[in-house]
């Protein structure tokens, strides 16, 4: 029999080896002790005592113990990051010394550096870059190239009512009309009559019917940016030629004339169709007005005379709705209905 350690002292195998021989005593070698009683045997003998097992080195220094995973921590920022962005009133004061909670944080409004403020045409094309023009096709006769003249001079008039400065200041929109055609004689009796000077008197003949107009001496503008959104649809027209139904909202920000900061924001949104002939045909290279009507924000109620007239402070919160009329003047789903804020009715808006 070989004896494979010297864990055991040498009288207990010696006397295991006698009784086995003898064939007396326990059948069994004796027992192997616990590695803690070894341990305790090698230090009384003055012996080193062996290695730690390999899996006692995994486990991490004391100082280390205490450490969350890198990953975690950045985890937990980005959790908090997140809902600071989401919800920046509340948890603000969380990383702020001292007293003092932060309250939700209210709209600023307009001002002079800044006139599309707390507005969607804050992100709105600017002036005619914000009226888009469809891609042409022959269409009532018209070849693609005489349809797309057609509907880049639509567009020259929808500037020339709605963008041009002289005409915003009151003057008459003489290139924007000189494609009418001649024969339309009631729409030009209108307009010899709405544009013949400022001040022009309202009804029938009210220029804001047909282009955006503001008085000089009580108006100024915050800029000289217009904010537009909208564009144009065509189809054949009856007898040749082509209708082109147009949509567009401006956005004015307007500025007492005698100086103050506060800016308010006067909104049209206009819906106008213009009749453009087929060549070969009477009236060819030439439009007539089929239709026009808008809705006015902020504009001025009753009598304008000939210009919008948008309210400031005190003044805007006297203004009551008529039979509680509201609208969004930012909300182009629906139609115009060329009634909100005309000399005939006035409209609330719930935003301007």
């Amino acid at each position: 029999m070989h004896r494979s350690d010297d864990s055991l002292p040498d009288e207990e195998w010696d006397r295991f080896l006698r009784d086995a021989a003898a064939g007396t005593g326990a059948a069994d070698a004796p027992k192997e002790p616990s590695a803690r009683a070894r341990m305790v045997t090698r230090r009384l003998q003055g012996q080193p005592p062996p290695e730690p097992p390999r899996a006692y080195r995994l486990a991490a220094p004391a100082a280390a113990r205490g450490r969350r995973p890198w990953f975690t921590i950045v985890v937990a920022a980005l959790v908090v990051l997140a809902i600071v962005a989401f919800v920046p009133g509340p948890l603000t004061g969380l990383f702020r010394s001292g007293g003092g909670s932060a309250g939700p944080v209210a709209p600023q409004g307009p001002t002079v550096r800044e006139p599309f403020r707390d507005s969607p045409a804050e992100h709105w094309a600017e002036g005619a870059d914000g009226i888009d023009v469809p891609a042409a096709r022959a269409t009532g006769g018209m070849s693609a190239a005489e349809v797309g003249q057609a509907l880049g001079r639509t567009k020259d008039f929808l500037v020339g009512t709605n963008l041009d400065p002289g005409v915003l200041r009151g003057e008459r929109p003489t290139g924007a009309l000189r494609f009418l055609d001649p024969r339309q004689r009631a729409v030009r009796e209108y307009v010899t009559d709405a544009f013949g000077a400022p001040g022009a008197p309202g009804g029938e003949n009210d220029p804001l019917r047909l282009a955006t107009r503001f008085d000089p001496a009580r108006f100024a503008f915050a800029g000289d940016v217009v904010k537009t959104r909208g564009g144009m649809t065509f189809r054949a027209a009856g007898g040749g030629g082509i209708d082109v139904t147009t949509d567009v909202t401006y956005v004015y920000p307007v500025v007492r004339a005698s100086g103050g900061g506060e800016v308010v924001r006067t909104i049209v949104r206009r819906a106008v169709v213009l009749r453009w002939r087929a060549p070969g045909t009477a009236g060819a290279g030439t439009f007539q007005l089929v239709s026009y009507a808008s809705d006015v924000t902020n504009g001025g109620c009753g009598d304008r005379k000939g210009y919008f007239s948008p309210e400031f402070g005190a003044e805007r919160a006297t203004v009551a709705p008529d039979d509680g009329v509201v609208i969004d003047p930012y909300d182009r789903a629906g139609t115009v209905d060329g009634h909100a804020g005309t000399e005939d009715e006035c409209a609330s808006a719930v935003r301007s």
